[in-house]
């Protein structure tokens, strides 16, 4: 084989293997009480431990479809001041919330404060990142069940 095409071959494999292209950070908000209800009730009982330590976590969130399935999902954060010791974590849970008809399903759980999505699906659901701010992003697919960290 020649020369030329080893290392046309070799370029292609290696644009294959690239990582998928990130963009800007995903805005997690205040202001949806439908989708911080939501993550209220997947977390009630974080929620509790924390109210009995005197804290209510900030919960933000933003809705995005990762399925296509045309149903806005929900990814949202819960915070304190004390880095979620109050909830009995050593950080702050990130969760992923399927819309399935009126109600959500968790079906992932993280750890991070930004989530950024990625040019990249498997199964049809969108990859995404995660992090702690200033930390390095860690790559999340869906393995067919749920969401799972990769990197």
């Amino acid at each position: 084989m020649p020369a030329r095409q080893l290392l046309l071959g070799a370029m292609l494999a290696l644009l294959a293997a690239a990582p998928a292209a990130a963009h800007d950070a995903l805005p997690l908000l205040e202001n949806d009480l439908a989708a911080q209800d939501a993550a209220r009730a997947a977390r009630s009982w974080q929620i509790a431990r924390a109210r009995e330590a005197g804290v209510e976590p900030r919960i933000r969130t933003a809705r995005i479809d990762l399925n296509g399935d045309g149903q806005p999902d929900i990814i949202a954060t819960l915070q304190t001041p004390q880095k979620c010791a109050a909830m009995g974590l050593r950080d702050c849970p990130l969760i992923v919330l399927k819309a399935e008809g009126n109600r959500f399903v968790e079906i992932g759980t993280f750890f991070g404060d930004e989530v950024q999505m990625v040019d990249q699906r498997h199964q049809g659901w969108q990859a995404f990142e995660s992090r702690f701010t200033n930390s390095p992003w860690r790559r999340t697919t869906w393995n067919g069940t749920m969401y799972r960290l990769v990197r």
